[in-house]
């Protein structure tokens, strides 16, 4: 997909929609929602944020038989919109179908949800209190405020634990897209979120060229969403505990060859390179030393890691090469 180039210009928001910042309204904020394979686990998702926003948008990606039959039973409910895509099409895909719905039907917001993440309680007020006072602040090129992550797997806060911050916004370079209130005209200058990279990395490279753009990305530490990261299972070695992320041998892929487009695109960005080395270093001596199927996993990070150099992203086809080739 060809992503819309992007400079740093006076105001980026300047001519948009006006902002209430007296009353910040829920009537302009769509949640999506997408969904694949997840079955009766949907209704958690849906029913945290079924009284927090106007619309929810709840776009799957070909999942079974069951997971269908609960998304429609859901979109009997005047504020559900459901789109069934007829293949998996991707995060990156599915979440554009979304914003799409929602531009066309006058929203300013969108909040993107992963199907496993539960909203607590006012979270998006929470979230809209907090993108009202930054703008109040002077801070006119916010385009993203995020929710705070816990992850149920380690039972810990991704980022900063609420008590510590309260709940002053905190800036960020990039964060998750689940729980990600993002003002929807930033789509104009940025484009959408990057289909090439199918699964993974989605959010980071749509975070980033936010920054590029001159925009400003802040996280609000007492907006709490319930997450799960990853697969993650706890696993000791030498009498240490760990965790270790046993995502499969496809979840690999993607990791392994999105990186290498992470990598070619911002290789400016020295603290970011080094980081996905050292995730990279870490996730497959865990592989070797954790993984029952090890070989086969680092077989297809291998494979993700060529198609990468090779410049094929996309959908993973197993008979063959993976996805399309973009220059």
């Amino acid at each position: 997909m060809t992503m819309r180039s992007s400079s740093v210009f006076g105001n980026p928001l300047q001519n948009g929609g006006a902002l209430d910042e007296s009353s910040p309204d829920r009537s302009r904020v769509c949640a999506a929602i997408v969904t694949y394979n997840i079955g009766q686990s949907i209704q958690r998702c849906y029913r945290s944020i079924q009284g927090q926003v106007d619309q929810v948008v709840i776009v799957d990606n070909c999942s079974d038989k069951s997971t269908v039959q609960e998304l429609r039973n859901l979109a009997r409910d005047d504020s559900v919109r459901l789109i069934l895509n007829q293949a998996n099409e991707g995060i990156g895909r599915a979440l554009n179908q979304a914003v799409e719905w929602a531009r066309g039907r006058g929203f300013q917001w969108i909040l993107t949800l992963d199907h496993d993440s539960e909203a607590t309680p006012g979270m998006v007020e929470k979230l809209l209190k907090a993108f009202v006072a930054l703008r109040r602040a002077g801070n006119q090129h916010v385009a993203l405020v995020s929710a705070n992550p816990f992850d149920r797997n380690t039972e810990t806060f991704i980022s900063h634990p609420p008590m510590s911050q309260g709940d002053t916004p905190l800036e960020e370079e990039s964060v998750l897209s689940s729980g990600s209130l993002i003002l929807i005209q930033a789509f104009d200058v940025v484009g959408p979120f990057n289909e090439n990279l199918f699964l993974y990395y989605v959010d980071t490279d749509f975070c980033f060229r936010l920054r590029q753009a001159g925009f400003r990305i802040f996280r609000c530490p007492g907006a709490v969403l319930l997450h799960t990261l990853g697969s993650k299972r706890a696993v000791r070695f030498l009498g240490c505990k760990a965790f270790y992320d046993d995502n499969g041998k496809y979840a690999r892929y993607f990791l392994s060859r999105n990186s290498i487009y992470m990598l070619r695109k911002y290789f400016a960005r020295l603290g970011f390179v080094y980081w996905m080395a050292l995730r990279f270093c870490k996730d497959h001596l865990k592989t070797l030393l954790y993984d029952k199927e090890r070989f086969t996993v680092l077989w297809f990070s291998m494979r993700g890691l060529m198609d990468g150099l090779r410049g094929r992203w996309g959908a993973l086809n197993t008979g063959g090469a993976a996805g399309r080739r973009n220059g």
